[in-house]
């Protein structure tokens, strides 16, 4: 079977694919990974074949407008209308490069925002995926709606809403698609309502983390965390720095350090630091003096370094939540935008992190008290690791690639 994995995003949403297409290819499939060009080294490092798109995702917060829209609101749709390209014709556009790219493939995992080539394309197998809860539920509400104790009927009405907002910002742009393709307009009903019934749903996250809802269709499948096993080795200065500060904080924004006020982080990390008599080692930003004895490094493999922190600072991706679940240690969240709010309210009720700081109105001395909790909380210590052991446990990758290999079986025998 050949596979085409379509993430599109930063970073963080492409790596989880990494890690399933290194599964799939280890179970003898081939694997194809349709997303910018700024990955090209990492599908190398990853082993897999990369057929690019002509969008720039990997460098999105780099972008003016991006970094000014989110500075004044953490809101996707606003950032995402700062975009250059993003017109429904240019969407369209978009849809045809991907399918012209996923034209050898037998099946399709397709990520949030490019699921639009499948329901253009009905008669290749595919699932959807998501890095949040987006089937409807009596359980909890829909994902940035109100938590309120108004009950099931309520959460199924949010739901509603959400799914339907959904379809009609993405309506326009998924029948531009399939008029190229000579396909009828799709209705005001959303395709995407159905997912999780005739095609799966995956959720790469834990059920330890959010426990599979009962009401969810038989498709919906929360598999853990796909985690990619990398070939990486850590630079001497940091092997030597771990070695005199075996327990340090650890910062690191992602992709979004270049939305960050660096200065007042900075002096927030700093501060922190110094209260807590910990060293500390930030990853990725601007290279601008820290203290003397402190370290800042480009890049580093997240499940080696994380379990040596005594506490990890960070924007709440998702990317960057599993990995920190992973280690099992104590978190400070800063959320910035998208999931990131949502991420960080769910640590903090496990019990693995402090009160979340939000970004838009971050303040030293909170920053100060979040890492004090953190790395003085016994509690919350003994809590992250017991929720790191069940995450580590989970058969994440795998579990996704036998739901896609049973779904494609299905397809080809017809039932």
């Amino acid at each position: 079977m050949r596979v085409a994995l379509v993430p599109f995003g930063s970073r963080g949403d492409v790596q989880p694919f990494l890690a399933l297409g290194s599964a799939l290819r280890a179970r003898g499939h081939e694997v194809d990974l349709v997303t910018s060009g700024d990955f090209q080294e990492l599908a190398d490092e990853a082993g897999l074949n990369l057929e690019p798109t002509p969008v720039s995702t990997g460098s999105f917060f780099e972008i003016p407008e991006v970094v000014e829209s989110l500075r004044q609101s953490p809101s996707v749709l606003r950032m995402t209308r700062r975009l250059p390209g993003t017109s429904a014709e240019a969407y369209a556009s978009l849809l045809e490069r991907i399918d012209a790219a996923c034209s050898n493939a037998d099946f399709t995992v397709n990520a949030v925002f490019t699921k639009g080539i499948s329901v253009g394309r009905p008669e290749r197998p595919w699932c959807g995926t998501s890095w949040w809860p987006v089937t409807s539920t009596r359980a909890f509400p829909a994902f940035g709606a109100p938590e309120l104790p108004l009950g099931g009927l309520y959460h199924r009405f949010t739901h509603l809403v959400s799914g339907e907002l959904e379809w009609a910002k993405t309506r326009r742009m998924v029948n531009g698609f399939r008029a190229h393709r000579g396909l009828d307009p799709l209705g005001l009903r959303s395709p995407y309502r159905a997912l999780g019934g005739r095609e799966p749903m995956l959720y790469p996250f834990s059920p330890s983390i959010i426990p599979p809802p009962a009401d969810w269709p038989r498709n919906c499948h929360v598999t853990g965390y796909w985690f990619w096993k990398r070939d990486w080795q850590p630079p001497p200065e940091l092997v030597d720095f771990l070695a005199d500060e075996p327990n340090p904080l650890v910062a690191t924004f992602g992709s979004t350090w270049p939305v960050h006020h660096e200065e007042l982080t900075r002096a927030a990390l700093i501060a922190a630091a110094e209260r807590t008599g910990k060293r500390i080692i930030v990853v990725g930003g601007r290279e601008e003096p820290l203290r003397e004895g402190d370290l800042q490094i480009a890049e580093a493999d997240y499940e080696w370094l994380f379990p040596q922190a005594s506490a990890v600072i960070h924007n709440g991706g998702y990317g960057t939540m599993a990995e920190v679940l992973r280690a099992g240690v104590p978190q400070v969240v800063v959320p910035t935008f998208a999931d990131h709010p949502f991420w960080a309210a769910k640590a903090h009720r496990l019990g693995v992190a402090a009160e979340p700081i939000p970004f838009a109105s971050m303040r030293i001395d909170q920053v100060v008290r979040g890492v004090e909790e953190a790395v003085g909380s016994a509690a919350m210590a003994a809590r992250a690791a017991l929720v790191g052991s069940r995450v580590r446990a989970d058969r994440g990758a795998e579990r996704a690639c036998e739901v896609i290999e049973d779904h494609f079986e299905r397809h080809l025998s017809g039932s």
